[in-house]
């Protein structure tokens, strides 16, 4: 069997609990040919637990790629897990010849990924050959059992709920490396200024601060999970038709609901960020006219921890029946990681690639335009959320 070099870019707290991991459990398909952080500190950490050597360590993903260039380092892919939007270090890989899995959210903004969609144009490249979007909901097998069941039955409604409290609490497993002090305002300034110019360009420059972190870190953070998901199940999210968010301190909770893209049928979802909450449940139901079908996703930085498929039927014999299926030995990150592998050899796996992206992007700005108005903001008109 081949080995797999991947490069690991951005050494945080997804890639400490999970990506690291499932690479060295599967150390007969994979090797970490490279890690990248802005932090030489936790860099050099992270090589020592998992023996990467000195001169496959790097500050950015451009010195990742110059020495690939020179022929100094040979890397088959990359697992991009930094901070923020990733769309500009996908289209740098793609152009230096690296298989990408981005991290959610893969873009901020639609021009971002018209950026990859023009770059494919030139080239004459398949981004479907090139890069993967980090659903890993969609490389569950419980998500890929309930797409099965639910191409036969006559929808009725569809509800999220997610239930989030502090990251640390789902973390605290995980051990993750205390935080390093050596990256430098000025080395961190010019990137944040990138971010905040992309964002004005989506959402606006006048947009409260509140409103642009609900957009950033919440819908396009967590929620575009959602979204993602319901765009493989069901064929995505159509008009957002009310939006509320409240609560005493940010990030609160947020209340959406309208209709699915194909059809008529209402959704609503719901996510609470509540500090204290005992654990982390995300709940998608899709009630039908036989009955119901219902996935329960846990804390999804723990590896192995199966989601349950719950499906409600009327049954001849027992009148009503409601039976649990859960995958105990199948990791949706694990398989999320062999489909980084097909792609280096040349197959199309399933999953989320730029043309969804898009597709996700759009419906958070629906959401966000929405939230914006609940409140009494009305977004610039040459934004893109705006459109």
């Amino acid at each position: 069997m081949s080995i797999t070099r991947v490069a690991v870019i951005g050494l945080g707290a997804i890639s400490q609990s999970v990506h690291l991991p499932l690479l060295r459990r599967n150390a007969e398909s994979f090797e970490i040919a490279a890690l990248v952080d802005l932090s030489a500190e936790r860099t050099a950490d992270m090589a020592a637990r998992y023996g990467v050597a000195d001169d496959r360590r790097f500050s950015s993903v451009d010195a990742l790629i110059a020495a690939k260039d020179e022929g100094a380092l040979v890397i088959d892919a990359a697992i991009l897990a930094t901070t923020g939007s990733h769309a500009g270090d996908t289209l740098r890989l793609v152009r230096a010849g690296i298989r990408v899995l981005a991290e959610k959210p893969l873009a901020y903004s639609l021009a971002e990924l018209d950026a990859l969609a023009a770059h494919a144009a030139e080239t004459g490249i398949d981004l479907r050959d090139w890069v993967r979007v980090g659903y890993m909901k969609e490389y569950d097998l419980a998500s890929r059992r309930a797409k099965e069941l639910l191409a036969d039955v006559d929808l009725r409604a569809v509800s999220v709920q997610v239930m989030h409290p502090l990251d640390g609490s789902q973390l605290a497993y995980a051990r993750l490396a205390a935080p390093t002090g050596d990256v430098s305002r000025d080395t961190l300034a010019p990137l944040i200024d990138a971010t905040s110019a992309i964002v004005d360009s989506a959402v606006g420059s006048d947009l409260p601060v509140d409103l642009r972190a609900l957009y950033t870190n919440v819908v396009l953070g967590s929620i575009v999970h959602d979204v993602g998901l319901l765009r493989m199940l069901v064929g995505g999210l159509g008009d957002v038709d009310f939006a509320q968010h409240w609560g005493r301190k940010m990030p609160g909770s947020v209340h959406l609901r309208g209709a699915l893209a194909r059809d008529e049928t209402p959704w609503t979802l719901d996510w609470h960020y509540i500090d204290a909450y005992p654990d982390y449940q995300e709940t998608v139901t899709f009630h039908h006219e036989t009955g119901s079908i219902e996935l329960v996703f846990g804390v999804p930085y723990v590896t192995n921890l199966p989601t349950i498929l719950r499906v409600t039927e009327n049954h001849p014999e027992l009148g009503i029946r409601v039976s649990e299926s859960r995958w105990m030995q199948q990791e949706a990150f694990e398989n999320e990681l062999f489909a980084l592998a097909a792609l280096v050899r040349g197959e199309r796996p399933d999953g989320a690639s730029v043309e969804e992206s898009i597709a996700d992007v759009r419906v958070g700005q629906r959401m966000i335009r929405a939230l914006a108005l609940s409140k009494g903001f009305a977004l610039d008109p040459s934004t893109e959320a705006a459109q």
